[in-house]
């Protein structure tokens, strides 16, 4: 079976109409023949009764004839008219001998050989001939039955025909109707391993080999998307190598512009007019942003880095190193955060930070009044959970927001990076967890599920 499933989908195709269409298609050749010939068969044997008819008509007319000249020559005496009875008496034993042959196990067959003379001489009388007529007038009906039944029998075979034809299908379309579904499962379960395969990539999970099986196309196509999951791979890889060399040789002259506009602005080096005030304010605005900009950079090439995972901490360790990197945000906001934790739980110090402080960072910036941390294990996985009661997201942007640099319309004036969200997604695929968002009723609500770990 599995080196049928292994060809190509043409083969497949033909081996499954050899399998499930050729029977119907022999049956229905079968009983259209079978009905061609019975068609054919029934219109002989018709013909054959009406020409019967005629001769037994035939028969009787040469019966009666025959005693009425008996009863003539009785009186006349003449060998011309006995010469003729006994040639008409000729005649009318071959038409008798027809209906002998066609008719061999009628009764009037057996009754004919009773009373019929073999020959007919000067010594035959006309009373042999008047019972030949009531034994022919006696068993017309039971000819006509006869006839009647050859028909019968005809019609009997034709229903046994339509009978056999009709079991077959009853057999045979069940079983292709059971091929067909199989088969329609069989394409769509390979349709859903290239659906899976290709999401995976689409994920950007570049870990985990794409394995088609099935036809020989499917197997082609697999191979090829494997291809293309190990050329993305490395160029995800060439990217993350490129982001970490570029942000940390940029951190460098930033800070030494950082620290020049700080100097400037102090005073130390001169006096500065209310002009050059509002240029180095802008010049130092600029440098935060984009040192927040080249921060997140790093954390995002940090998430997708295996070493992420190799330290564990305890869960109250990250929850006051996130709360102290938050707190300039917070001391501008009248957002008050509320941490459910789980003080015991250890868990990958790195990653979940970096969850957290997104997390936690983006709730702030979107939250009203109050943002809730809830922090638990459940059925051997850890959840985060983090909830504001901000105006919430479209939730036809929910998946896109995991994305790079992806912003949602609500925050398009915002001055993130857009790496928020997307940090997070790389963190959860180091933790082989799972992301998403939660229906609430008001603001947003989003979950991060991923398995715990054995302590070391």
């Amino acid at each position: 079976m599995k080196k049928i499933f292994s060809q190509s989908l043409q083969k497949q195709a033909l081996i499954a109409m050899f399998i499930g269409v050729l029977p119907i298609l022999t049956l229905t050749l079968w009983y259209a023949q079978a009905l061609s010939k019975n068609q054919q068969k029934t219109q002989d044997i018709y013909n054959k009764n009406q020409k019967l008819i005629l001769e037994y008509n035939f028969v009787k007319a040469d019966i009666s004839a025959l005693e009425k000249a008996l009863q003539n020559n009785q009186l006349l005496q003449s060998e011309t008219l006995q010469e003729s009875i006994e040639q008409k008496w000729q005649n009318t034993k071959k038409r008798i001998q027809l209906l002998k042959i066609n008719l061999p196990d009628s009764l009037f067959v057996a009754k004919w050989r009773q009373f019929a003379p073999d020959e007919i001489n000067a010594t035959s009388k006309a009373e042999e001939f008047q019972q030949l007529v009531k034994v022919l007038n006696q068993f017309e009906e039971s000819f006509q039955q006869t006839l009647n039944k050859r028909l019968s029998d005809q019609e009997a075979h034709f229903v046994q025909l339509q009978t056999w034809f009709m079991f077959g299908l009853v057999i045979l379309l069940p079983t292709l109707i059971v091929i067909s579904i199989f088969l329609i499962n069989r394409i769509c379960q390979q349709l859903n391993q290239v659906e899976s395969a290709v999401s995976e990539v689409g994920k950007g999970n570049f870990d985990k080999s794409v394995e088609l099986s099935g036809s020989h196309e499917l197997q082609q196509l697999g191979d090829r998307l494997n291809w293309l999951r190990l050329e993305l791979k490395r160029i995800q890889q060439q990217k993350e190598t490129f982001l970490r060399h570029v942000t940390h040789e940029l951190k460098t002259p930033l800070a030494s512009l950082n620290e020049g506009s700080s100097l400037l602005n102090s005073g130390l080096l001169g006096d500065v007019n209310p002009k050059q005030q509002r240029i180095l304010i802008i010049m130092e605005n600029s440098v935060a942003k984009l040192g927040s900009l080249i921060d997140d950079l790093l954390s995002y090439s940090a998430a997708s880095h295996p070493d992420s995972l190799h330290h564990d901490a305890e869960m109250n360790l990250i929850q006051e190193e996130v709360s102290k990197h938050l707190s300039d945000k917070l001391g501008k906001t009248d957002v008050i955060v509320n941490w459910q934790n789980h003080d015991d739980l250890k868990v990958p110090y790195l990653p979940c930070k970096l969850v957290l402080t997104q997390l936690v960072s983006n709730a702030i910036d979107h939250a009203k009044s109050n943002v809730t941390i809830s922090i638990k294990e459940q059925n051997g996985e850890v959840l985060l959970i983090v909830c504001d009661d901000g105006d919430g997201i479209d939730i036809n942007e929910a998946d896109s927001l995991f994305q790079p640099f992806v912003r949602g319309e609500k925050n398009k004036n915002n001055n993130g990076s857009g790496l928020g969200l997307a940090i997070v997604s790389e963190c959860v695929k180091q933790l082989k967890g799972d992301v998403k968002w939660l229906s609430v009723e008001s603001g947003a609500s989003i979950q991060v599920a991923f398995p715990k770990r054995d302590p070391k």
